[in-house]
């Protein structure tokens, strides 16, 4: 039997007068492909498994298939480890790669594996890097050096560890000081450049890359990447970050890809959530049900904009260092109950809950269709289809702060029987809510008020 998911997310609470939404989901008509859906996580909360039950629950429960692995800061050949730049000294990198703050990171990828979490694992590295290659910018024709060090990681992680991973994103907001190593667009291009042919010759030609991830919306980087025929064969995806509504940070990057010498690449959303100003001092957030429901909605307007995959920041609390030395960072799914606590326990916010309304249903390989007709109260309203799975997946909001009818249509799709439905609601967690007829490929289904529902 094909089974239909449908999915809606409610964006904020209106009381008005709901009315019946009459919509067509046109599989004839299509869009992006779906990469996946994920969390940024830090390696260095990966201690006693303390991190287990978070792990297994984004991705056995949350569905989540990507994960961008954080390490901070990008600082760990604190003295240059020899004077060429093309000649790995493993002596002194043994010695870095083996030392507890380093197992931690290869705990945690070794634990994704363990999951099957394999080429959804992408390495991503932030804050400074060590004051001989310049800090917080990078200094001029220090490139080649930038590149070993990362290569060197990169290296040791998979030939040393047999760990499995296909992407890394080398640099983290580098158009800034703080949360990345500092570069202009022609010295990211150049370090790239140099750290695809080390790559290349240590037997990593697989390896792809994920950028520029900036933090702030700019062509500028991505021009001259296109402009790099070698780096351009190792960008898997273009990489943007958005911490603002309305699609904010992704408008028009598809199209500027498009009309490149490259249109079959992507772009993931590395990045996205609500803004929390406190988050990343220390300090707890407001994660009320209008928090926590805006980070489902502005996962959907990416989609609309294209967007091939989003990784939520991020996936639980943890410390990091480029701002003050082990200062938390609240902006996870789940936040820890007690940051001092020698074995630390976490607790799922709601957000875990609405995120998981798309990441579970909307499966890696699914392509977004056509959706047109009355949508009412429903804004925004995607739809998907999974050919793989024969799976039809609806993903919208419902605006209206009572039930509203949704009432569809599916064209150019494969016949159902029923949609089955889930919801999640400000005092409920994927809850079972019944099933919904479908007759002649139309359907008309109640969405309860102020819910995230399957």
């Amino acid at each position: 039997m094909i089974r239909i998911v449908v999915f809606l997310a409610l964006v904020m609470l209106l009381f008005q007068t709901s009315r019946a939404a009459t919509v067509t989901f046109n599989g004839g008509v299509t869009y992006q492909t779906i990469d996946g859906f994920g969390a940024n996580i830090n390696h260095r909360s990966w201690n006693n498994d303390d991190l287990k039950p978070v792990i297994d629950a984004l991705v056995d429960q949350a569905g989540m298939t990507l994960f961008r692995v954080i390490y901070d800061k990008t600082d760990w050949e604190a003295t240059n480890a020899n004077v060429s730049p093309y000649v790995m000294n493993w002596n002194y990198y043994n010695q870095v790669y083996s030392s507890a703050e380093f197992q931690k990171m290869w705990g945690l990828t070794a634990y994704l594996n363990q999951k099957g979490i394999t080429n959804g694992v992408m390495y991503n590295f932030q804050g400074n890097g060590p004051a001989w290659l310049g800090s917080p910018a990078l200094k001029t024709g220090m490139e080649p050096q930038w590149a070993q060090m990362i290569a060197s990681l990169l290296i040791y992680a998979r030939q040393t560890n047999q760990l499995q991973f296909n992407v890394v994103g080398p640099d983290n907001e580098m158009d800034q000081t703080v949360q990345g190593v500092n570069m202009t667009a022609s010295q990211y291009v150049t370090a790239l450049h140099d750290l695809s042919q080390l790559l290349d010759s240590n037997g990593m030609s697989d390896l792809k890359f994920a950028g520029p991830d900036l933090a702030n919306v700019s062509t500028t980087y991505m021009s001259q990447m296109l402009a790099d025929s070698v780096v351009m064969s190792k960008v898997a995806h273009f990489g943007v970050h958005s911490y603002g509504d309305s699609g904010n940070g992704s408008a028009g990057v598809y199209s500027y890809i498009q009309g490149s010498a490259y249109p079959d690449r992507r772009f993931w959303v590395t990045e996205f959530n609500v803004w929390c100003a406190s988050c990343d001092s220390g300090v707890l957030g407001t994660y009320d049900w209008t928090y926590c429901e805006g980070t489902a909605e502005y996962l959907m307007q990416h989609l609309l904009n294209n967007a091939s995959a989003g990784l939520v920041w991020e996936g639980y609390d943890s410390q990091y260092n480029y701002y003050n030395p082990l200062e938390w960072s609240f902006w996870g799914l789940f936040g820890v109950d007690n940051p001092n606590a020698t074995v630390k326990t976490y607790t799922a916010r709601k957000n875990f809950y609405t995120l998981a309304q798309i990441s579970r249903f909307v499966r890696p390989g699914a392509q977004r269709i056509g959706v047109s007709g009355s949508t009412s109260s429903f804004s925004p309203l995607l739809a998907f289809k999974h050919a793989g799975l024969g799976q039809i997946s609806i993903v919208g909001i419902n605006t209206s702060g009572s039930a509203a009818t949704l009432s569809g249509a599916l064209a150019s799709l494969p016949a159902v029987p029923n949609l089955n439905l889930y919801y999640t609601s400000a005092s409920a967690n994927l809850a079972a809510g019944g099933s919904v007829v479908v007759n002649n490929g139309t359907f008309s289904a109640t969405i309860p008020a102020d819910c995230v529902f399957t």
